[in-house]
């Protein structure tokens, strides 16, 4: 069963099998597999019934992406938990997070950045994804703070550091960084030789 990110799934509850089933068809077949009426079918409800609980399919994936960066921050936020206990360690070990998760599920990783929801009027999943980049941007801030990075704008440094992990996994995902071509055959090992530069301790 492809339970959906907020693992909060009920019996008798249609949105949830809604988004359960968009997530399997997304996952087994890709997003041009997605349709209400695939999607309605396979969570075994009547045509008529993803209707009630969403617009549109644009809709139903943007609650489903939005999820999905839910999932993403939680992920990079217990890796921070789990590192040691300086900021540098927990920044390092979110950027991996981000890494990791996009390049095991690149289904979903494609959704969340996709035309399907970039460009959909529905807030969800923009307000999930500034959640994400706040934290981020946070850590980033008590690393100016320590010392460990060097000063200026936390957003604008941010916004480096998730660019660049972004664009390395963008690249490992197409195909287009071969084993050790150029050195971007390892989004991780970009991840740390950006925050080695960047840092300004030992």
């Amino acid at each position: 069963m492809n339970e959906v990110p907020d693992g909060k799934m009920r019996r008798g509850d249609t949105r949830a099998h809604l988004l359960e089933a968009v997530a399997g068809l997304l996952e087994e077949r890709g997003i041009e597999a997605v349709t209400l009426r695939a999607v309605g079918e396979r969570a075994g409800v009547s045509r008529q019934a993803p209707y009630k609980h969403f617009a549109d399919k644009g809709e139903l994936l943007s609650v489903l992406a939005a999820r999905y960066f839910e999932r993403l921050a939680e992920e990079m936020i217990s890796a921070a938990e789990e590192a040691e206990g300086t900021p540098f360690g927990r920044l390092e070990a979110m950027l991996e997070a981000y890494a990791q998760v996009a390049l095991a599920s690149p289904a979903r990783y494609r959704l969340m950045f996709g035309s399907e929801v970039r460009r959909r009027p529905y807030p969800e999943v923009h307000e999930a994804a500034r959640g994400l980049y706040g934290r981020l941007v946070g850590v980033v801030a008590e690393c100016q703070e320590t010392g460990k990075l060097r000063g200026g704008d936390p957003v604008g440094l941010a916004a480096l550091l998730y660019a660049t992990v972004h664009g390395a996994v963008d690249l490992a995902l197409a195909r287009h960084a071969g084993e050790g071509e150029k050195g971007l055959g390892d989004p991780l090992a970009i991840v740390r030789s950006l925050l080695a530069h960047l840092s300004d301790g030992p």
